[in-house]
């Protein structure tokens, strides 16, 4: 009798020292018999769900949540049983505050001394970090379908840690190619480490930074850029984000505004021969002034008059003005 007594004490000891361990995780745990019924709860789980052990003991998923989330987690349940294979499986549950929550949950079956079989889960919120992974693959989404081209920068040699599909297209590199490289190898007015160590300073010290430059392709050609670069520090780490924009058009355009303002200015013309004096002295004539200075592009003839006055006195010519 006194030896009953002994294991009776020793298993409660280890009940109440199993229970205190259980209490002390920071993670919710719960147990379920085969009918789903809570037959324990810890004190996070009974704080993560938002009621009192004594209200959820005995109760299943269908007493406190919406019918669509209680049939998941029953159909995830019975799928553990089924297998007795550990379980991990992403779940959605309305707290008693109304609030939606997204939990990764961990089960997996075992039998109590009993000889039944019961379902241990463990319970982690990740509603922060899905909001996270949303949040990230929403941004991924507008970055890739930016028309400028997107670089994230390490600071310290100016190599690419990310950018968006519009850099590789635009500069005709792959991915993993562009990924070895860095901003001295695409920049032509940064063609050495050095001349990024100066950029480097500049856009830390002034936090944001308006840069033209060239970027030059993967074949050799180059095109222009404007570049607008900010100095980010994020969870302690420094990073430079990068938008460059193509000003291939941009720059046509300003060339083409400033042939026409030339052409509409005061243009010094010879009065006997006709030619133009261009702005650095030099005397051309008129139609190869103008193909310098605008998109024309001239074909000769002559006029009647200067026809009459070239060939007034030839026979062929006197018969065919007749």
């Amino acid at each position: 009798m006194k030896a009953k007594k002994n294991i009776t004490g020793a298993v409660l000891r280890s009940t109440k020292l199993l229970e205190k361990i259980l209490n002390s995780v920071g993670s919710p745990v719960f147990v379920k018999d085969r009918k789903h019924r809570w037959i324990y709860m810890n004190k996070a789980c009974c704080e993560f769900m938002g009621h009192s052990r004594e209200e959820l003991l005995g109760r299943t998923d269908h007493d406190f949540f919406p019918a669509v989330q209680a049939d998941v987690c029953w159909k995830k349940d019975d799928q553990t049983f089924a297998t007795r294979a550990q379980t991990v499986n992403e779940e959605f549950f309305t707290d008693a505050a109304g609030s939606t929550r997204a939990i990764q949950t961990r089960k997996q079956v075992f039998r109590d001394e009993g000889g039944e079989d019961v379902l241990v889960g463990v319970i982690n919120d990740i509603t922060a970090l899905k909001k996270a992974n949303d949040d990230l693959a929403l941004f991924r989404k507008l970055l890739e379908t930016s028309n400028d081209a997107i670089f994230i920068v390490n600071p310290e040699d100016g190599s690419f840690l990310d950018f968006n599909e519009t850099a590789c297209r635009r500069l005709g590199y792959r991915r993993d190619t562009l990924l070895r490289m860095g901003v001295p190898d695409i920049q032509s007015t940064v063609p050495s480490h050095g001349d990024w160590e100066k950029l480097r300073g500049k856009i830390k010290a002034s936090g944001h930074l308006f840069i033209e430059g060239r970027h030059i392709r993967a074949d050799g050609t180059s095109f222009p850029v404007e570049i607008s670069a900010t100095h980010s520090v994020v969870d302690g780490s420094e990073y430079f984000y990068a938008s460059a924009r193509d000003i291939t058009e941009r720059k046509r355009l300003e060339e083409a505004m400033q042939e026409a303002d030339a052409l509409r200015g005061l243009i010094p013309i010879c009065a006997k021969c006709k030619k133009i004096r261009d702005d650095k002295g030099f005397w051309e004539k008129v139609e190869v002034y103008l193909e310098k200075h605008s998109g024309a592009r001239f074909t000769h003839g002559l006029c009647k008059e200067c026809m009459a006055e070239l060939y007034g006195k030839e026979k062929w010519f006197r018969g065919k003005e007749k």
